[in-house]
């Protein structure tokens, strides 16, 4: 993993979190157990905080940008899809935002919400607790209940993201370099 301090900010990591070494930490950065973060992820604190909760798992490709003007706040067993964009500036606990979502700056994703794959929250979009959306822009679908089938399925995610945590530091290992 490359980490990097920038200005008086150095990135704090839990010890149970895995970072890909291919991914990519800046600055004002605070990572907390249990955490995935895949290959060619960009978390870049230079312009602000950023908080990542407990069991959250950020995958291939997502890139999460700070602002000077709010701390950007992801919570707990958060589950960040492939290639998603966050420049938010919360997502709360049990959330789940789609492969190739766009939040945008200040936007505010719920407890609970699902965000659609490609899916784009405008500026400052708020959404409400355990409801779906998708689209461009992203708009209301219906309600997700806990026992919810896509509900289910993320929960199935966000465990498998955990137990990654814990079995690629003991089995991922390098074959070849040129």
């Amino acid at each position: 993993m490359t980490i990097y301090a920038f200005k008086d900010k150095t990135p704090k990591i839990a010890s149970t979190a895995y970072v890909h070494p291919q991914a990519s930490i800046i600055g004002d950065v605070t990572i907390g157990e249990r955490v995935f973060v895949a290959p060619m992820v960009s978390i870049r604190g230079d312009r602000g905080s950023i908080i990542i909760g407990d069991e959250t798992n950020i995958q291939d490709g997502s890139v999460i940008h700070s602002d000077p003007r709010f701390t950007t706040r992801i919570g707990r067993r958060v589950n960040i899809g492939h290639n998603a964009t966050i420049h938010a500036e919360s997502i709360d606990d049990g959330a789940a935002i789609g492969m190739g979502a766009v939040l945008m700056l200040g936007s505010r994703v719920a407890k609970g919400v699902l965000i659609g794959n490609s899916a784009l929250l405008h500026d400052k979009t708020m959404t409400e607790p355990f409801k779906v959306y998708a689209g461009i822009p992203a708009k209301y679908m219906r309600d997700i209940r806990p026992d919810d089938q896509a509900r289910k399925a993320i929960d199935v995610y966000v465990d498998s993201y955990v137990e990654n945590a814990k079995a690629y530091p003991k089995y991922l290992r390098v074959l070849e370099e040129e």
